[in-house]
């Protein structure tokens, strides 16, 4: 499913994990996919972040330009 949506998302996914990792290092935390779920579990309080953080990690295993 090579469409702009999942461009989109990817985009997204990349900006999201971005600012976690940014907020980790202003915090001197280590980088880690744990703090990261965190974080992303911050960010999205009223959703499920187990689902969206894994969608995320599969999104970004691909090289989708």
């Amino acid at each position: 499913m090579e469409s702009k949506y999942v461009k989109d998302a990817i985009h997204i996914c990349r900006l999201m994990f971005g600012q976690a990792v940014l907020e980790l290092l202003q915090d001197n935390q280590f980088v880690t996919n744990a703090a990261i779920e965190e974080k992303v579990r911050k960010m999205l309080p009223d959703r499920k972040p187990e689902l969206v953080y894994k969608i995320a990690m599969e999104l970004l295993k691909h090289d989708v330009h």
